[in-house]
């Protein structure tokens, strides 16, 4: 996680190298090496496990305490500074609270076991329970939160590592779930394009503009029809009926699918697996005036706000009418059967109800309490507060730079090649 597996990383600004990213203070001339990336990856290994098993020890077991020692010990005798950020200088950009729960998250993914060291109790707001939309607080500059992109178990990827002169150009955010996961809306907008297949790398993407000129660039949607890898799903297993240009959405509703159709950030994930595309979203947020906004961040923080709150209810996503008459033979069906004690039934109108842990924002930890009925349309669920959803315009402006988000975000096109 430190290092995306380079063993070869040399000094930063802060002196850390290597695949675990040591200091020289800390390496200590380990082996005979004066800095950590000149040690061959075996005694780079060797090193780390004996540090690991040392925290292990001095700490009873509790793998929770791993990220925190290795990240900034500090914060293991003084709880305040869990929220901060330490040595941001040295290009550090996550609290240590962040990086733990980054870390643990990673941990569940590797292992498919899930971290029980992370509070999982009902949350103490009951309100969220009965399937509300996300209470978000989104000022006009910056912006401070987004609701959660994905419904259900889901895995935040760490952030790729840069130096601190690389760090400064924003982020994109890897959320890794299952194929036909609801992918949700994070804030109030209207749909300003739509791709079903990327010519180039085969990706169906949407974008989504908020009344302030913010773009939310979404990839990775799904193509495949149930149960099959054969790229020609119908339009309704690829977006819901809020995918479609000019339709405003609102925070929380959901836009359609998770699948494998973004290009796998392999440099991030080297050596994990068998090399498949595994289902991701990756979304990448624009400020108006083009610059990519730290989107793995505030992704990581609308997962911890929304953990264990019911995320669905009759207001998530309208009846398709472009459904009308179309045969379950035409279209397909789909009934999605969660990793973990839950699921989601995609209905032959177009609307989504999930059950169990589905219904949930989840980290990969479990939570003590989750629906047992089916909430959604048609489901369980609270209808929202009167002025919910109320209509809303987009300046031309920013109509055109969401249609236009690819070809002035020079990370989409990078990653296009």
């Amino acid at each position: 996680m430190e290092s995306s597996e380079r063993y070869y990383l040399t000094p930063n600004k802060g002196n850390a190298s290597g695949a675990y990213q040591y200091i020289a203070s800390t390496w200590n001339n380990y082996g005979g090496y004066p800095h950590a990336y000149l040690a061959p990856p075996e005694v780079q290994d060797e090193r780390a496990l004996l540090d690991v098993r040392a925290i292990l020890e001095q700490w009873r077991g509790d793998v929770s305490m791993v990220p925190v020692i290795w990240y900034f010990p500090r914060a293991a005798l003084i709880p305040a500074l869990m929220d901060e950020v330490p040595l941001p200088s040295a290009g550090n950009r996550l609290t240590v609270r962040e990086y733990q729960y980054r870390w643990l998250d990673m941990l569940a993914f590797v292992t498919g076991e899930p971290v029980l060291h992370r509070l999982t109790a009902v949350p103490p707001e009951l309100r969220f329970l009965a399937g509300l939309p996300p209470d978000i607080d989104v000022e006009r500059e910056p912006l401070v939160e987004i609701a959660f992109p994905v419904l259900g178990r889901a895995v935040v990827a760490p952030p790729t590592p840069c130096d601190a002169a690389d760090c400064g150009g924003g982020t994109s955010a890897i959320v890794f779930g299952q194929t036909l996961q609801p992918i949700l809306a994070v804030a109030d907008g209207v749909v300003t394009a739509i791709e079903y297949d990327n010519p180039v790398t085969g990706e169906v993407s949407i974008t989504l503009v908020d009344a302030i000129g913010r773009t939310y660039h979404y990839a990775g949607f799904n193509d495949d029809s149930p149960g099959t890898d054969d790229g020609a799903a119908h339009h309704s297993f690829r977006f819901t009926a809020l995918g479609q240009p000019g339709t405003p959405v609102f925070a929380g509703q959901i836009l359609g699918y998770m699948g494998d159709t973004d290009p796998m950030p392999s440099d991030e994930f080297r050596g994990i697996g068998d090399g498949n595309i595994w289902p991701h979203l990756r979304l990448t947020i624009l400020a108006p005036d083009g610059s990519m906004l730290d989107a793995d961040t505030l992704v990581s923080a609308a997962q911890q706000h929304q953990a264990c709150h019911v995320a669905i209810g009759p207001w998530s996503v309208p009846a398709d009418p472009r459904l009308v008459g179309v045969s379950r033979a035409e279209r397909g069906t789909a009934n999605v059967s969660a990793i973990v004690n839950g699921g989601w039934t995609l209905h032959s109108n177009g609307t989504v109800t999930a059950y169990g842990r589905s219904a949930l924002i989840l980290a990969p930890e479990d939570c003590v309490w989750a629906p047992v009925e089916p909430h959604g349309p048609g489901g369980l669920g609270s209808w929202p507060a009167p002025g919910w959803g109320l209509p809303f315009k987009i300046p031309a402006e920013y109509w055109v730079a969401g249609m236009l988000a690819d070809e002035f975000n020079p990370a989409a096109l990078l990653r296009r090649g």
